[in-house]
Formats: C-alpha cells, structure tokens, sequence
C-alpha cells in the first residue's frame, strides 16, 4: 500500500467524496483508554463513526454504548466481520497481537493501542497479516499528531540546531488513571513495566526526531517484577550528522520535569513532552536571550489530547479511504518494540538511594 509523502497529520484528505459514508469503526475493549479518549474522539470526526462496541465485560459495553449512542455490542472481536470496516484494538497488551491478527485476516483495518505488541516476533506477524490482507495497520503513537511534535521533528531535519551534540528526556507522572482492570499491574499482560507503558512514547518521539537507535545501556527497578522507574543511556544515528548520545529518564514513581532538551553547535531546544500544547525554548549558541513561543499550524490555536486522538482517527480513516499508509504504520510500532526489548535484554539493576545495601559494619542510613 504506496505511502502518500508530505502530508501532515489530521490534514484534510487528498480524495474524499462528499458522497461518502462514514468509515464504520468497532472498539474492541471498552476500558479506560475508550471511554475517556477513543470514543469521545471517534463522536467528533467528520470520517468515522463507532458501530459496534465490543468487551468481555457485556455489561460495561452496553453502559459505554448507551452513553455514547452507539447501536450494537458484542462480547468477541470474531463476530465483526462484515458489520464494520475497521477497528480500533484497546484490549491488554498481552492481546494486542492475537485479536489484530484475527480482524486482519476477516479484511477488517486495525488501528492498535500502543504498545504494538508485547514480543518484535508478534509484531513481525501483524504486519505480515495486514500485506497479506492488503489492509491498514496503525499504530496509536497519538503524540505524532501534536503540533509541536511535528515543529520539533522539522527543526532538528531542517539543521536550524546544527550538529546535535547531545539530548535529555525526562517523563515522570503518578499515576492517577482510573483503570478498569489490572492488567498493567501483571507482567503477563502488560509485557512490562513504565518503559512499556509511558517509555512507548518518548521512545518513538526521539525516533521519529532523531533516526533509528544504534545502541543503548538500560537501567530499571524490576528485581523480577515489573519496573516503575528506568533509565536508558541512548544512542541514535541522526541522519547526516552521525550518531548522536543522549539519556531517558522514566519514571511513575515521582513527576519530573517532562521535558526535551536538545543541544546543537548553533543552537540549543527545550521542549514540553507530556503536555499537548506546550512552551517551546530556543536559545541561540552565545546568547543571552531565549525565543519562547507555542507551536501553531496557521489560523488555529492550542490542541487537547482529544484534538490528537480526532486526529489520529481521521488519518486513520483517510489511509482506508485512500488505500494508502497511515501516518503512524506498523512498522514504526515495531522499531519501538525492538529498542524495548533491547533494553530488557541488556537490563541492569538501577541503583536508587532506598535500595542500596551497605557493606557489613556500615550504618543504615
């Protein structure tokens, strides 16, 4: 399926008839990532409308379809085939590959909640299903569609930094979701810990900024569980400028700054990174004063993480549409995954001030 280059996100579709019926969407899994953000964005796009709501839970998928107007629910993805076009797959990870696989090969799109998958090998899979299916695979990378995701990305491509020497991420956020399972909280169906769940984003906004990893040293708090706090000593290969050395730190055990900094030869770049819509900082190498300013696409203001998943389910529905990639394809999905795993194959223990063991004879502190 050709890739239709230099579009930006949520931008209007290239060919769509005015004639043309709404693309008919099912959600599989109706938990807290559905009702807060999947269904009340899907209610505001011009493209797509929810036909059919589909959960374990019989009960919670007739409160969501009552409260949302949607007319039809079901208890399993497998009856789908033929009742809708496309689908967008919010179940536990652990799931994420077998359920896309089977909508894949009933000729139903998917657009999946991040992560892809738990494994790179269930990610090779999934895309395999999809080019045998010629059907769309999207990945729910939502924090593509900011605009200062996008500013950021043009800048760093662009040069404006000149050679980038080195970069820093920090995103750290207690949680306060209102989780409708437990899932998250077990290995077995989350596939990990922090670096899996809020690490996905970070990781593919630094991708996508800078280029593909090259190398990394990973440090985490799991001792055999899941890990709440991580840090990653990262390398990428930045395009025409060689590799380029940076640090992540993540972490849901304590907020930090939630921020991006770049430093160039010419230039340095402070971003927001957990809000949508935030101050970026741009400081000329040798100079005492900052640029300050938000990112805008012309005539508009500052967007909502609903305004990005709206976003993200119009390119959805337009790649269908236009049989042609989505701004967000499995292959990206799967480019995170393998850093992901890289890092839990290469895990070290990181050393917190609480978990250190003193030698024999030293007081605890």
């Amino acid at each position: 399926m050709p890739a239709t280059a230099g579009r930006a996100p949520g931008a209007e579709p290239e060919r769509m008839e005015t004639n043309d019926r709404k693309l008919r969407l099912a959600v599989v899994g109706c938990g807290a990532v559905a009702a807060i953000h999947h269904l009340p964005a899907i209610s505001l796009c011009r493209s797509a409308e929810a036909a059919v709501l589909v959960d374990a839970d019989a009960g919670r998928a007739r409160d969501l379809a009552a409260r949302f107007g949607v007319a039809e629910t079901a208890t399993d993805h497998r009856s789908l085939a033929g009742r809708v076009d496309a689908a967008i797959v919010a179940v536990p990870n652990s799931l994420h590959a077998a359920v896309t696989i089977e909508l894949l090969r009933q000729g139903v799109h998917v657009l999946v909640e991040k992560p892809m998958a738990v494994t790179v090998p269930e990610c090779d899979a999934m895309i395999a299903a999809a080019e045998a299916a010629r059907a769309v695979l999207a990945v729910g990378l939502e924090f593509r569609f900011f605009d200062f995701s996008l500013l950021v990305r043009n800048l760093l491509r662009d040069g404006l930094l000149g050679k980038i020497r080195r970069f820093e991420m920090h995103l750290g956020v207690i949680p306060r979701w209102p989780f409708a399972t437990d899932f998250l909280l077990r290995k077995e169906t989350a596939g990990g810990g922090v670096l899996a769940d809020l690490g996905v984003h970070v990781l593919d906004l630094l991708l996508w900024w800078l280029g593909d990893w090259a190398d990394v040293e990973y440090r985490d708090d799991a001792q055999g569980g899941l890990e709440s706090d991580c840090e990653l000593l990262l390398a990428c290969r930045s395009g025409e400028t060689g590799t380029v050395r940076g640090t992540v730190e993540i972490s849901r055990t304590h907020n930090l700054s939630n921020s991006c900094f770049f430093e160039g030869e010419r230039a340095s770049l402070e971003v927001g990174i957990w809000d949508p819509d935030p101050e970026i900082r741009l400081l000329l190498a040798d100079r005492e004063v900052v640029l300050a300013g938000r990112a805008r696409r012309p005539g508009g203001s500052g967007i909502s993480f609903r305004d990005a998943f709206v976003r993200q389910i119009e390119d959805f529905a337009a790649a269908v549409r236009e049989r042609r990639e989505p701004f967000v394809p499995g292959r990206e999905g799967r480019r995170i995954q393998a850093l992901i795993a890289a890092c839990y194959d290469r895990r070290q223990l990181l050393e917190l001030p609480w978990s250190v063991i003193p030698t024999c004879g030293e007081p605890v502190s």
